[in-house]
């Protein structure tokens, strides 16, 4: 009898989601059929699929009705090298479209542990709440002397109160969230965020403070050993003892002042950026993201100045570039951080004692360009508090640094004075000024409560023209990495369902860097490897890349490892099943989740054409830069996005799937009404 019971036992998933309802303060557990993870596997894909299911069609992102989920990757919490992580989705407050969000963290290890591959939540509670599971006991608990508490102090609170990570994974907002800013983010075991989306707006409008999840159990696996012995050879391969000439070329991976030139030509000739794959692991553990800032302003895949600037002109590399880059923030450095389950840490905690700062997650790329070289500041001190403040009242980096570039060139042309910011003259280069208005985004409080939904709701406030230069994609403000020097970014930032994001999934990296295929027996080469400049063949590698990264993404793996070496996730989730997939196979999943994603968008009756590129992303206009490696570049980012379109089997009109191909994937009945 009970070989029988243990034969029946889900093997590399737990085939349970918990539905939660904040209003009725009820729970309830739904069983999914192991068909749906042979789909859409975990992570997105089951979290769109849930989404479709139980999303109220055209609800409000903010209304009680609707729902969100966090939902664990297949291979998360099975100790998986590279899968700390935890993944949300639902409908964004900033941009009405579909959205996720992909952060380390805890919270799904524990949620396996507990019994449920997901958790999805609907309603609002009566009181400021925190949802707390433990195994099977759900309970929703006052969270009212939280309420109004920054990051940090919510953290501390909690841990006092339930234990630390090894005891509870957590998800919780900060004062951003408890404001429904738009742009309010969601932090996880403090250090970890759910960013752009708005989701801590979503937590804000149900009142939840955090979700606290704890499981003591785990996730069976169909081959144990075999299991084991992969996780092994991915861990043993990047922990490896690396050679003198490996080091040597991820010393030149580090920027040089001395370099400038070189790094300016390879983009004026479109040479691609290669390292080897070693050196790419050592470098990205000893620095991370923060080991191509400098390199990014100089070469033009940083877009400073509000889209308007030049790297080499405006922020040049020797007199101001190498003050942001990953050897000065090394210098603050107290330890390394990671996401969990890695062999690889890449992020860190710094300490600032001029500016009061201790225990602080290490500002990446993307916060310092935002608050760097985009606003034309070279404070890294004053970079890392306004990434401090983001965190601790939870805001997102991307669009509130892109936010306050818009009012810089709003006070440069005479539309915002200092009385319209609260007394903050908000000028180029001014780092105090920018941390004054991060805190009040972060806050709510007076210029605060406008600033804080984006840039697209900012502009429209003001007015007087300010909407002209507001560069946003449907509210989404694009992420920094310009198109017109990686221009499948751009076809990203326009063609994926969630507007304006750099994480869901480009053939960029290749295009620009050389980067492989995460499934290299699934498609030709000659498919998805592109050359930097031009445009053949991009629709179809844009599609190929985007469609593993969903694939990914439900597998709930790190997409650093796609720039570091890709992994053998098919060994990983064959072992862990007991299925017989081929890198085919989970290339076919990720192209479901794609569909799902954006047929999300469909139903909500966004369209293409509701995603329009800015005119500086193209080139276009004051955006056809003249100086720099970028000078004179124009991207048709219209064409190529209908170029993956076609490869998707999207209609450009419509934005719908094939019938013929929906058929293929297994997805007409789910689909119905929204194939052509």
């Amino acid at each position: 009898m009970v070989d029988t019971v243990l034969a029946k036992r889900p093997l590399g998933f737990t085939g349970k989601v918990l539905f939660v309802d904040l209003t009725t303060r009820t729970h309830r557990v739904e069983s999914i059929d192991e068909s749906v993870y042979r789909a859409y596997l975990g992570g997105y894909g089951l979290g769109a699929w849930l989404m479709w299911k139980h999303f109220p069609a055209g609800a409000d992102a903010l209304a009680p009705e609707a729902c969100f989920a966090i939902s664990s990757g297949l291979l998360t919490g099975l100790k998986t090298p590279f899968s700390g992580r935890i993944q949300i989705v639902g409908k964004s407050p900033l941009t009405g479209t579909w959205a996720d969000s992909n952060s380390g963290g805890s919270v799904c290890s524990h949620l396996r542990c507990a019994g449920y591959d997901a958790v999805v939540v609907r309603g609002k509670a009566a009181e400021p709440t925190l949802l707390v599971i433990r195994d099977g006991d759900i309970t929703f608990e006052p969270a009212g002397e939280l309420w109004g508490q920054e990051v940090p102090e919510t953290f501390n609170a909690i841990k006092t109160r339930f234990g630390g990570k090894r005891d509870v994974g957590v998800s919780a907002i900060g004062p951003a969230g408890e404001k429904q800013q738009r742009i309010a983010s969601v932090m996880n075991d403090r250090y970890h965020a759910f960013g752009r989306q708005g989701f801590g707006a979503i937590y804000g409008s149900k009142n939840l403070k955090a979700i606290v999840v704890s499981g003591s159990g785990d996730v069976a696996v169909a081959r144990p050993d075999e299991f084991k012995a992969v996780c092994k050879r991915i861990t043993d391969e990047y922990k490896r003892d690396l050679g003198l000439m490996v080091r040597i070329f991820a010393w030149f991976g580090k920027p040089k002042k001395w370099l400038g030139w070189m790094y300016r030509m390879m983009t004026r000739i479109g040479a691609k950026l290669q390292s080897p794959q070693a050196a790419m692991r050592r470098l990205w553990a000893q620095r991370g993201t923060t080991a191509a800032v400098a390199l990014s302003v100089e070469n033009g895949d940083a877009p400073i100045k509000n889209w308007l600037g030049v790297g080499s002109r405006d922020f040049p590399l020797g007199k101001r570039g190498m003050k942001i880059d990953g050897k000065e923030v090394d210098k603050y450095i107290t330890k390394k951080l990671s996401c969990g389950d890695c062999p690889m840490p890449c992020k860190g905690i710094v300490k600032v004692p001029k500016r009061g700062l201790t225990d602080v997650r290490r500002p990446d790329y993307e916060t310092i360009v935002g608050f760097g070289a985009n606003l034309l500041n070279d404070d890294i001190e004053l970079i890392t508090a306004c990434h401090d403040a983001c965190n601790r009242l939870g805001i997102d980096a991307v669009s509130s640094s892109m936010t306050i570039a818009w009012v810089c060139e709003a006070v440069d042309k005479g539309i915002l004075t200092a009385a319209d910011l609260d007394g903050i003259d908000m000028k180029w280069g001014d780092g105090e000024a920018a941390l004054a208005l991060t805190i009040k985004m972060g806050t709510g409080e007076g210029c605060g409560a406008w600033l804080g939904s984006g840039v697209q709701r900012a502009a429209a406030h003001v007015g007087k023209g300010s909407e002209a230069f507001a560069v946003h994609i449907h509210g989404g403000e694009p992420a920094y990495h310009d198109s017109r020097f990686t221009s499948l970014m751009g076809v990203t930032y326009i063609a994926d369902p969630t507007p304006g994001r750099h994480t869901a999934g480009s053939a960029s990296w290749n295009e620009t860097f050389g980067v492989g295929f995460g499934l290299p027996k699934a498609v030709d080469k000659k498919d998805w490897n592109v050359k930097w400049k031009g445009t053949e063949g991009k629709g179809k590698a844009q599609a190929h890349f985007s469609n593993a990264h969903q694939a990914m993404n439900g597998l709930g793996l790190c997409m650093f490892t796609m720039l570091t070496g890709s992994l053998p996730w098919t060994d990983l989730v064959n072992s862990a099943t007991g299925w017989d997939y081929t890198d085919r196979d989970l290339l076919t999943c990720g192209e479901r989740i794609q569909n799902l994603r954006a047929a999300f968008n469909r139903r909500e009756g966004i369209k293409p054409a509701d995603f329009k590129p800015h005119p500086r992303m193209l080139g276009e206009g004051d955006g056809n830069l003249t100086a720099g490696p970028l000078k004179g570049v124009r991207v048709p980012l219209p064409m190529l996005r209908d170029d993956y379109y076609s490869s998707m089997q999207w209609n450009p009109t419509t934005g719908n799937l094939a019938k013929a191909r929906a058929t293929e994937l297994g997805m007409a009945d789910l689909l119905d009404g929204f194939t052509d």
